[in-house]
C-alpha cells in the first residue's frame, strides 16, 4: 500500500503478491500463473511472467503470456532520511583563507 515501507527479499513471494497488485487491468481477466524471470541483480529489473486468459464467445477461453517489467528506484523511507541528514554540513558559509596571517578571519567574526 501506499505511504508504508517493508524490506521484501528479490524475487520472493511476497514481492510478486505486491508487483501483480500494481498491475492494471487484472480485473477483466483471468491470472493463470504468475512467475518470475531471471535477471541480472544489478540491472535493477524485475521482470514477471503472467499468463492470463479470458471467456470469448462461444464457450471459448482465449490464453495469452504477458511478460512484465518492473523497474527498482532506490529511495530511503523518511526515518532513515533523518538519520543520514544528521551527519551533513549545517553551516550556511564555508570560509578558506590561504593567507598565513589570520586577520581577514579575524575580521569576519567579529
Amino acid at each position: 500500500t501506499q505511504g508504508q515501507w517493508a524490506r521484501m527479499d528479490l524475487e520472493s513471494a511476497e514481492l510478486l503478491t505486491l508487483c501483480v497488485k500494481r498491475i492494471t487491468g487484472l480485473k477483466r481477466v483471468h491470472l493463470d500463473d504468475v512467475s518470475w524471470i531471471w535477471t541480472e541483480p544489478h540491472s535493477r529489473r524485475l521482470k514477471m511472467r503472467l499468463t492470463v486468459s479470458q471467456e470469448v464467445g462461444g464457450g471459448s477461453a482465449l490464453q495469452q503470456v504477458v511478460v512484465v517489467e518492473f523497474v527498482v528506484r532506490t529511495r530511503n523511507c523518511d526515518a532513515c532520511n533523518k538519520v543520514a541528514a544528521k551527519d551533513t554540513w549545517q553551516a550556511k558559509v564555508q570560509i578558506r583563507q590561504r593567507a598565513e596571517h589570520p586577520r581577514t578571519l579575524l575580521a569576519l567574526e567579529q
